[in-house]
């Protein structure tokens, strides 16, 4: 799996699309990982949408199912993840915002733990922050 990080409207859909071929993009929720094969790139976008479906939820038990699914899905095809950085560190006074964001926070927390390359993008450019191997 690899991840791609940065701000909104930071580049970040851009830059992946021009880097992968044959992709199948999904945005605010998870496909089912049979319909995929090896060779086929899965692109996965919003996860914050897919947190406020889950929201009636501990932020464990979000992590732990889309963290699982992810898995899966990484099992099947070569998955690529887009994450939108919410917070730095801005703390929402709304507690519906307060839990999204820190959610977010701990299922990036696990994605990047569990990720190949986590790449964050800056306005278009490129910064591998983690690397299998290094």
């Amino acid at each position: 799996m690899h991840v791609y990080i940065g701000g909104a409207y930071n580049g970040k859909r851009q830059y992946v699309r021009q880097h992968y071929k044959q992709q199948h993009i999904f945005e605010g929720h998870l496909p089912e990982p049979t319909a995929f094969r090896q060779q086929d790139v899965v692109i996965l976008g919003r996860f914050e949408e897919m947190v406020k479906r889950l929201a009636h939820l501990t932020e464990d038990e979000i992590v732990a199912i889309l963290m699982d699914k992810l898995r899966q899905l990484d099992a099947q095809a070569t998955v690529v993840c887009i994450c939108t950085d919410m917070g730095r560190g801005i703390v929402p006074l709304e507690r519906e915002q307060r839990f999204l964001r820190d959610t977010c926070g701990r299922l990036y927390q696990a994605m990047f733990a569990y990720s190949e390359q986590v790449t964050r993008i800056w306005y278009g450019i490129p910064q591998i922050v983690k690397e299998k191997g290094l």
